[in-house]
């Protein structure tokens, strides 16, 4: 009786997991598509309940497949920038006027530079 492949990961489209395989081979972690006869995401958009799995051969392979994905995943959350710490845009509802203030600002009331008004600067849960 053949081993069980190990589910390791699964995507909603075929080409996805074609990269998550390419990627992972490029790591030394051989994986391969179990199920390419599963449409993936259909022309509604809506995704199939399972996804296309990414399997490997053996637990000591999925342990290290999990490990490279959940890194890569922390290294692209690391890259893109915090929304809260950026700059934010406040409209006047007096003038029109759409003002910048930084992030520091954040919850606070500031005066609008064009006429004056009282702005408030949106909290991160608006």
């Amino acid at each position: 009786m053949a081993a069980e492949l190990i589910c390791i990961h699964r995507t909603s489209t075929r080409e996805e997991a074609d990269i998550v395989i390419a990627w992972l081979e490029d790591r030394g972690v051989q994986a391969v598509v179990t199920d390419r006869g599963n449409p993936g995401v259909s022309a509604f958009g809506a995704t199939d309940l399972e996804g296309i799995a990414i399997c490997v051969s053996d637990t000591e392979t999925a342990g290290r497949a999990k490990e490279l994905l959940e890194e890569h995943v922390r290294q692209r959350a690391a890259a893109v920038p915090d929304a809260s710490t950026g700059p934010i845009e406040v409209k006047c509802t007096e003038c029109g006027e759409t003002v910048e203030f930084p992030a520091e600002s954040r919850g606070s009331v500031q005066d609008c530079p064009r006429c004056g008004a009282h702005l408030d600067v949106a909290s991160e849960d608006v």
